[in-house]
């Protein structure tokens, strides 16, 4: 893989655990950011790989330093939802076999849709809220006049205190200039300059931008999970001249299976005895069955025909044809487009440096020169709000992701 990876990779002890969690609300690669940068700093992690199109999180921790629990309670604190988690161990020592994540990938429970609606999710939940809240500080404004300002202001609140929440867990986690740290500066400083009104709005439109992201992530990730159900949950394997029923991805590389006419094929093999047309649409895009024999190769996912087959086994599950086309989309769509890294490294110096700049300027002259705090927070509340410019335009050159079509 020729981009930066997304995760980050030290020492790794001899015995350690690895914990695999599926984490819902995380819907770009800023997330992924926060998430790695709080799950480096705790004792004892040794490896952290974070899959924004997967939707999960890898980590590879000593045993003797934080417990799952704890790394759950990190996550969450971020504003994330952990939905499920798996727990193995890997043993180098001579005592056990390691487990490598990819092992687990193939037919993981953690790969299955949560089945939630965008309306079901926090963001969606959060999103109608704040929607909610602004429309009824509306109503009341124009029912009530004096009023009005109290209306907007509490109701820029319901959006703006999670997402304040998130901003200080996330500086405290080792990410000062998230998009939300600057969400809430500029927020601020918009009701230090009276525009309440212009706040709530603002505040919900950010709501609402994140919220698409996450459909637009989510349908990505079932476009995926669609693909790898072409590959059939178990297979009739051959022994000593009687076939029984195996899960597939239990299948061992030379192992003999029985593919019945209809079926489909559940692991990459080659033809051992019989002969029949094979729909490979669902693999290569092929629209006419391909007439296979003896000695041919055989695609995990696609039909058998019309005859019965005996199949050797050539690759495990976690390495079958749709397992490594998951694995290549997934590391397309995490890679870096030219301009989005010169956006990613500008606006690591760009954001720290305004916000360096606007303090003083908010605060320098009404101390030392008298002048009026509401002109001088309006210009900063201005350099927030091109801050966030900044950062939306640095998510809006990410890769979006292409939904897969069988």
């Amino acid at each position: 893989m020729m981009s930066e990876p997304h995760g980050a990779k030290l020492m790794a002890p001899a015995a350690s655990i690895t914990t695999r969690l599926r984490v819902e609300g995380m819907d770009c690669a800023s997330c992924a950011t926060k998430i790695r940068n709080a799950l480096q700093r705790m004792p004892g992690i040794s490896e952290v790989n974070v899959s924004v199109t997967g939707g999960t999180v890898t980590v590879r921790r000593d045993p003797n330093g934080v417990d799952d629990d704890t790394i759950r309670d990190q996550i969450s604190d971020l504003g994330y939802g952990v939905a499920r988690s798996e727990t193995y161990r890997n043993d180098v020592q001579g005592k056990g076999e390691e487990s490598s994540p990819a092992q687990h990938d193939a037919h993981s429970h953690l790969e299955e849709a949560s089945g939630q609606h965008w309306w079901q999710t926090r963001k969606g939940q959060l999103t109608i809220a704040s929607g909610g809240a602004l429309a009824v500080a509306f109503a009341v404004g124009k029912a009530v006049p004096a009023t009005e300002h109290l209306a907007f202001l509490m109701a820029m609140m319901v959006g703006l205190i999670p997402i304040a929440k998130r901003a200080i867990s996330a500086a405290m986690a080792g990410t000062p200039f998230s998009i939300e740290m600057l969400m809430s500066i500029a927020a601020v400083g918009a009701v230090f300059i009276g525009a309440t009104e212009e706040a709530a709005t603002v505040v919900f439109l950010f709501l609402i931008g994140e919220l698409l992201e996450g459909v637009a992530a989510s349908r990505a990730r079932a476009s995926i999970q669609d693909l790898t159900k072409l590959v059939p949950k178990t297979a009739r394997l051959e022994e000593d001249g009687h076939v029984r029923e195996v899960q597939a991805d239990a299948l061992s590389v030379g192992a003999t299976i029985q593919v019945r006419p209809g079926d489909r094929i559940p692991a990459d093999g080659v033809i051992m005895s019989g002969e029949s047309s094979i729909d490979e649409a669902p693999v290569t895009g092929e629209s006419t069955p391909v007439r296979k024999g003896r000695d041919e190769n055989l695609f995990a996912g696609t039909v058998n025909g019309d005859g019965l087959l005996s199949v050797r086994v050539t690759a495990a599950a976690a390495d079958n044809t749709i397992a490594r086309v998951v694995k290549l989309v997934e590391e397309a769509q995490e890679s870096k487009a030219p301009t989005e890294r010169f956006i990613d490294h500008f606006s690591r110096y760009y954001m720290p440096g305004v916000v360096a700049v606007a303090a003083p300027v908010a605060i320098v002259p009404p101390l030392l020169f008298g002048g009026a705090w509401n002109a001088w927070i309006y210009v900063t509340a201005h350099s927030g709000w091109a801050s966030i410019n900044i950062t939306n335009r640095r998510k809006s050159f990410r890769r979006k992701p292409v939904p897969l079509r069988e």
